[in-house]
């Protein structure tokens, strides 16, 4: 699983937390309540197809079964009239090929009315870029802000476009699509009352844990303990040393899966206004010694420590490392992987009480990746690019959708019934990071493959049952832009060392008091004044 930056930035109590194991839950629970309400876009769903599965959650996907026969366009005019629109973005894909060799790309422009021109990078190479391009004062119309950005209330007021007047309240339904994102990822766009970039939205849910089903049922184990001791005993017996077998290989996400069994948050716990860090807890630190444990009785795969998420991943499909922590919307690379294993079946495991008395959480994931803000412009050219944002939003189930995510029938997919089914070389062509600098709700959709679609929808609504409130959603800590690299950094060794057994336990109290003295509280008070500020206001 990638660890995808918000656009807040990673909190470090994520990375040494809950190990990218999070989702999101129902309104009343995940909402902080910090952002007045006539502030926000008002919600419309633009939905033009039924679903086959509907989530009961806001922020929950829904599912179809097959793509609906003869998809109409959602727009009647072209987006554009004329011209070039450049955009800056990332990506986590191969690059595609160039427009000149890419027909997907140019019906895609032939269809908006003029010609994206896309300027993209690597994610992990894009703060390099996205620096440089801010540096340089020639800004594109998009630019896409993704990851940590140090003092971005300043950036955005001197390059960008408020856009309050054109998407706040309901001045969005002249944007149909961008309507339809979920309410709380447009909070996480919001800085000082104003609207700055369109959301990246994802579902709520994040990090899950994989099972090889196969495997546990030739052993005859149960696949979801109800408490640890059942946990314990399921890693135990998955370990198979002599036979190069491991049960996990990712220490740091059974930590996660430990901490949600106490019921500890991913991240910040605020009560009357007063915010608490996870990692202050005993129960954080009771976590922490059972994984030193369990790391002692060698369950997990000897180089798990290092491993990185691809290798990890490998493992578990080989079957050396029956269980893996990966991210909720990778579900379907897991199917496609495994479709080349016999007998291979996949399985989840939801969060359990730690013993039978505790009230499991699970984590909460980020509700936006990024946001694509426009640059200063006359406000024409600003309803312009909106239309073209809006047009990128086009949801499941029409045509436009279709032309983004698989190109051109009988070049890039054939139908299979009324699936689009892409081929090899539309596998390629489709790679265009459209989707990077806007995208509409995501759903669950696995073309021919309604036992994956449906399992993936169960594993959802289970999870947003029991999903942590995010108190810090829609706020903004400048301490932890600019030093969360460096705090997560110390925090990751400091484990590490307990848990390989070179320090004990009784040392992550240290590890805690430095956090705090270098940033950590700062970042406490830096999030309880804007929660202050924001409830304020309401």
């Amino acid at each position: 699983m990638t660890r995808r930056e918000l656009l807040r930035g990673l909190s470090a109590l994520a990375v040494v937390g809950a190990a990218g194991t999070a989702c999101g839950g129902p309104e009343p629970k995940q909402a902080s309540g910090t952002i007045r309400a006539s502030e926000l876009p008002s919600f419309a769903d633009p939905g033009i197809v039924k679903p086959d599965l509907k989530s009961a959650y806001p922020g929950g996907m829904n599912a179809y079964f097959r793509y609906p026969p003869n998809p109409a366009a959602a727009f009647k005019d072209k987006p554009l009239g004329g011209g070039t629109v450049k955009g800056l973005t990332y990506t986590f894909d191969p690059v595609a090929p160039g427009l000149a060799e890419n027909p997907l790309w140019q019906k895609v422009n032939e269809q908006i009315g003029g010609d994206l021109s896309i300027t993209y990078a690597p994610s992990a190479d894009y703060a390099q870029r996205f620096a440089t391009t801010i540096a340089s004062d020639d800004l594109p119309d998009l630019v896409t802000i993704y990851g940590q950005v140090q003092q971005l209330p300043g950036l955005l007021k001197s390059k960008f476009t408020d856009l309050s007047e054109h998407l706040a309240g309901d001045a969005i339904q002249a944007y149909p699509n961008l309507a339809g994102l979920a309410t709380d990822s447009w909070r996480e766009t919001m800085l000082d009352g104003s609207i700055w970039g369109i959301p990246i939205a994802r579902p709520p849910v994040s990090g899950t844990m994989f099972a090889r089903k196969d495997l546990l049922d030739k052993q005859g184990l149960s696949l979801q303990p109800t408490t640890f001791a059942e946990f314990k005993d399921l890693l135990t017996a998955l370990t198979d040393k002599r036979g190069s077998r491991w049960a996990c290989g990712d220490p740091g996400g059974v930590l996660g899966m430990i901490t949600a069994a106490l019921g500890v948050p991913s991240a910040w716990i605020e009560k009357d206004g007063a915010f608490t860090a996870n990692l202050e807890l005993e129960q954080y630190e009771a976590a922490l010694e059972d994984t030193r444990a369990l790391v002692a009785a060698e369950v997990f795969h000897p180089d798990g420590m290092t491993a990185t998420n691809n290798q990890r991943n490998d493992w578990f499909t080989q079957g050396r490392t029956p269980l893996v922590i990966g991210g909720f919307v990778g579900w379907s690379k897991y199917e496609m992987w495994g479709a080349a294993v016999q007998g291979f079946q996949l399985a989840t495991i939801l969060p359990f009480s730690y013993d039978g008395t505790t009230k499991p959480v699970h984590g909460r994931g980020a509700v936006i990746q990024a946001m694509t803000a426009i640059k200063k412009s006359d406000p024409s050219r600003v309803k312009e690019l909106l239309r073209l944002l809006d047009w990128l939003a086009t949801p499941f189930g029409s045509a436009e959708y279709v032309l983004r995510n698989y190109g051109v029938e009988n070049v890039t997919y054939t139908l299979k019934g009324t699936d689009p089914i892409v081929n090899a070389s539309g596998q390629t062509l489709r790679l265009v990071p459209f989707k990077y600098l806007s995208d509409g709700t995501q759903v669950i959709y696995d073309p021919g493959l309604q036992r994956v679609a449906q399992a993936r929808f169960d594993y959802q609504e289970a999870a947003l049952e029991i999903i942590d409130r995010d108190p810090t959603l829609g706020l903004y800590s400048e301490t932890e832009a600019a030093k969360n690299a460096q705090l997560s950094a110390k925090l990751t060794d400091a484990r590490t060392e307990i848990l390989r057994g070179q320090k004990p336990v009784s040392t992550w109290k240290e590890a805690v008091d430095t956090w705090r003295k270098d940033g950590g509280d700062t970042i406490r008070d830096e999030y309880e004044a804007a929660y202050a500020k924001a409830s304020g206001s309401r």
